[in-house]
């Protein structure tokens, strides 16, 4: 009897033990860690001295916590009824296991427009995390032993080889992974730490996530629309556990005002028209007035100015279709081509009549320029925030 009560005695003591060391180090010890406690009786039952062993295995829970978020750069680009932007978010690891994250992306500001949305490229963003033991070197991480979690990839506790992982601040990526049963598993880093971590210091998971944003319908053109989002990842362990990201991304999608403009000069009778004259290479083109007598070669100049400041017009193209029954297009006036382009560059170069061969395309009565900057054969380019072009041709008045 008074054996019994002794061996009671040590059992409580025992398991008193191991929850009192489970609950102490509850908050730095990792996720599924497996607390084993064994204890053993010895005895002589008359004939010989025996032994009896028990255990009781406890299982470290996850404690969800609030991971970090940090936006990315401000974006830009020019506006269309098309066009998106990518904001990026990195997100680190709070809770000391795996968790699953519910991300939430809002529009909290913007300028002319109506509309504008933000959504997240996936729903949620799974994270691995562990916490260190004792052992652990500046490139190989000792960890507890998660039991082998069912379905997952060679891993602990959700960081697998691949991963980003942070450890006391510093990024590292997982070169490779030591994963036991029970016991320590190990995280080996592709470049060392500045220095061992010590135990308890949490190895958290990074990851990018990234959401799409649209500007939604411009209010006044030529004016940039702006669309500032932030985003929110929530704990789906615990609702309670969540991150915003601060300071919002600022997304301006930029606005540009083009206008165009034609003057014309008389080549076989130089002279004077009326209005206000345009001057290239030091030549005046008229807007008005202009006198031409049959057979006489006119040469018309085409201005597209962008007026904005800030944003580009994008899919320029010019459409010049002339009188026919008074003019003949020249297809041989610059050097056997037919129209000379001069970019916002002041670069000049000639195109010729052909449809397919070049920016330019003449099918009676129509004449047809591509310009901008990455204008092909069959679509138009950019014309940058303050820029002109200039498009050049030449007529015979009909006798």
């Amino acid at each position: 009897m008074k054996i019994h009560k002794k061996i009671c005695a040590c059992l409580m003591i025992i398991m008193l033990f191991a929850v009192m060391s489970a609950a102490s180090a509850w908050a730095n010890i990792a996720a599924n860690t497996q607390i084993i406690n064994q204890a053993q009786l010895s005895y002589f039952d008359g004939s010989g001295t025996r032994t009896a062993t028990a255990s009781v295995t406890v299982t470290v829970s996850l404690v969800p916590a609030a991971l970090t978020i940090v936006p990315g750069p401000n974006q830009s680009t020019s506006y269309s009824s098309g066009a998106t932007l990518t904001d990026s978010f990195t997100v680190t690891a709070g809770a000391n296991g795996p968790d699953t994250y519910n991300i939430a992306t809002t529009v909290t500001g913007s300028t002319n427009t109506t509309g504008a949305t933000a959504t997240p490229t996936t729903a949620t963003v799974t994270l691995g995390a562990s916490v260190t033991t004792t052992g652990s070197t500046a490139t190989v991480i000792v960890v507890p032993a998660d039991g082998n979690l069912p379905g997952e990839v060679p891993g602990v506790n959700g960081i697998a080889v691949g991963d980003t992982v942070v450890i006391n601040g510093e990024a590292r990526i997982v070169t490779g992974i030591v994963d036991n049963a029970t016991g320590t598993s190990t995280i080996t880093l592709a470049s060392a730490l500045s220095a061992a971590p010590a135990a308890g210091v949490l190895v958290a998971e990074r990851q990018v996530i990234q959401a799409t944003v649209t500007p939604g319908t411009i209010t006044t053109p030529g004016t940039d629309v702006t669309v500032s989002v932030t985003a929110t990842v929530t704990s789906a362990t615990d609702a309670s556990a969540t991150a915003t990201s601060t300071p919002a991304i600022l997304n301006t999608f930029t606005s540009g005002v083009a206008n165009l403009s034609k003057y014309v000069r008389n080549i076989t009778r130089p002279g004077s028209g009326t209005g206000v004259a345009y001057v290239y290479n030091s030549t005046n083109y008229y807007p008005a007035g202009v006198t031409a007598e049959p057979g006489d070669t006119l040469e018309y100049i085409l201005v597209a100015a962008n007026t904005s400041t800030s944003g580009g017009v994008s899919a320029s193209v010019i459409s010049d279709a002339l009188p026919t029954t008074f003019v003949t297009f020249k297809t041989d006036s610059y050097s056997g081509k037919a129209v000379t382009y001069v970019n916002e560059a002041n670069v000049p170069t000639t195109l010729s009549a052909t449809s397919g061969d070049d920016q330019a395309t003449y099918a009676a009565p129509t004449l047809t320029v591509y310009i901008g900057q990455g204008a092909t054969s069959s679509a138009g380019g950019t014309i940058p925030a303050s820029s002109r072009v200039l498009v050049l041709y030449q007529a015979t008045v009909n006798p």
